[in-house]
């Protein structure tokens, strides 16, 4: 909606782990150990430490099945900024989650930190 700032928050979730994922019709949500919560609602894709795609944002009804949950109960290593296209959480051991803002009408995500109120993309 914003574009994705240079200095996007991110650094609360560094050495946290993923340990929930919600599915919705037009969310997918990250609930991160201790710190807070990312929410998506637009285009996202995960890529194994290979670079090989794993997973990505698509119809439910273009869906078979997930595999966004490769990263459950890993820690994020570091994370890279992209401004305004993207950011991107490396997971150990270098899965890579990619949250783009491509859609200038609507909100890509937005991020829900304890003790902070949302910031919204």
């Amino acid at each position: 909606m914003y574009g994705v700032p240079a200095d996007l928050p991110l650094q609360p979730f560094v050495g946290k782990e993923l340990n929930q994922i919600g599915l919705g019709r037009f969310q997918l949500q990250l609930h991160f150990s201790g710190t807070g919560s990312i929410f998506i609602e637009g285009r996202w894709e995960l890529h194994d430490p290979s670079g090989i795609l794993l997973d990505a944002e698509k119809e439910h009804a273009e869906r078979d099945s997930y595999r966004i949950h490769r990263v459950l109960d890993l820690p994020v290593a570091r994370f890279e900024i992209d401004p305004p296209r993207s950011f991107t959480l490396v997971f150990e051991p270098s899965y890579r989650l990619t949250v783009f803002d491509e859609t200038p009408q609507y909100e890509s995500f937005s991020l829900h930190m304890k003790g902070r109120g949302g910031l919204y993309v």
